[in-house]
């Protein structure tokens, strides 16, 4: 009995410790007609600091209404527990409370995802997904060409699904089936990052899910078992930077091994989208908190000398000296600017530079560390 009990005492703490882990502490004050009401518009008030966290302000302002209607009623499944900071004061006109209230940061995040209100404050990023049908050891997955579709569309498909769903803008099965068919008919065994990139960048891809599988079959009796390995990069095509790398894997039975192997196929390509959704949004959330590689595009501006004059403008502000061209060329020209500031300081310093230039620019479209902006 003791046993069971310290079991008892340590899966308790476990769970504890996990929903600690997930939330933050916020301190808010709430004004009502009765006591309780006031230290219930505290906790909701808690909540609302923690989705401004989240958001950007402008997202947040533009869709208030939807959130606060998203979120009602919602407070005991969004606060893990709140403490009451002093006595509920009487104002005069009603009552006053102010609390310390720990945020559920995951559950928060699932509503937010719900009303695709993430995706929207990154920019909507257009996502390509490439399938590298190379096996790490030479040759290709799949015995034949139908194999090697079936594969792709059992993983690709699984992971599009998942994207979709979650809010995200997927380019076309075809350009990306385009792309495994012409790795399988290279001689290469490694296709490197920068090719993914340079196809990414040719359909205007924001980022890409650059992955390749292993699979290990076994036939019995009544049929198959496979376990299927998955790698991933999520890239930016722009600077052909790896912004992350993760591996899933999935064992799975069928009527024959290559059933089995569709199905793990299938199955590792939902888990990696999961995996890769928390890398972009991680990744957008450590760049809008300042520190990073941002990218400007300048398009409509042929004179190379002009756009050299707008880079040296941009390098001439505070903590933007690190700023050079990528590529130029057909009227359009692509900056990298290391910097320690956020997104929106870059737009503002974009903006200064063109004002005291004489030009005038419009933001054609930003997505995390990347602005695309049209001289007028």
């Amino acid at each position: 009995m003791r046993t069971i009990s310290m079991i008892s005492a340590v899966i308790l703490v476990t769970v504890l410790l996990a929903s600690a882990a997930l939330a933050d502490i916020f301190k808010a004050t709430g004004r009502g007609k009765s006591e309780e009401g006031a230290v219930g518009a505290a906790v909701a008030n808690a909540v609302d600091q923690a989705v401004k966290q989240m958001l950007d302000d402008t997202t947040y302002k533009k869709n208030k209404g939807k959130i606060a209607s998203a979120l009602k009623g919602k407070n005991k499944k969004l606060v893990s527990a709140y403490q009451q900071e002093g006595d509920v004061e009487f104002t005069g006109a009603g009552y006053e409370a102010q609390v310390s209230a720990e945020v559920n940061m995951r559950a928060l995040e699932g509503e937010i995802n719900a009303l695709g209100l993430l995706q929207q404050a990154m920019g909507n990023p257009r996502i390509m997904i490439l399938f590298n049908p190379k096996l790490p050891q030479g040759g290709t997955l799949g015995l034949t060409r139908s194999d090697l579709e079936a594969f792709f569309d059992n993983s690709y498909g699984s992971m599009v699904d998942v994207f979709v769903e979650r809010g995200f803008d997927v380019i076309d099965k075809k350009s990306a089936e385009s792309f495994a068919i012409q790795v399988a008919d290279t001689h290469e065994i490694d296709v490197d990052v920068n090719k993914a990139s340079a196809y990414g960048l040719k359909y205007h891809a924001d980022l890409i899910v650059y992955y390749q599988t292993v699979g290990i079959g076994k036939e019995g009796y009544s049929g198959g078992g496979a376990k299927m390995f998955l790698r991933a990069q999520l890239i930016n095509p722009t600077t052909s930077r790896i912004i992350s790398s993760k591996d899933v894997e999935s064992e799975k039975f069928g009527g024959s091994i290559q059933e089995a192997l569709y199905r793990a196929a299938k199955d590792v390509g939902s888990k990696i989208s999961n995996v890769m959704i928390d890398s972009i949004k991680k990744n957008w959330k450590r760049e809008k908190s300042g520190g990073g590689t941002f990218i400007v595009v300048l398009d409509g501006v042929e004179d190379a000398e002009e756009a050299v004059a707008f880079r040296d403008k941009l390098k001439s502000y505070p903590d933007m000296d690190n700023t050079r061209d990528r590529e130029s060329g057909g009227g359009k020209t692509t900056i990298e600017i290391k910097f320690g500031g956020s997104a929106d300081d870059v737009k503002n310093c974009v903006l200064k530079a063109a004002r005291e230039l004489g030009w005038k620019l419009k933001l054609v479209r930003a997505e995390g560390s990347r602005s695309t902006w049209k001289r007028q």
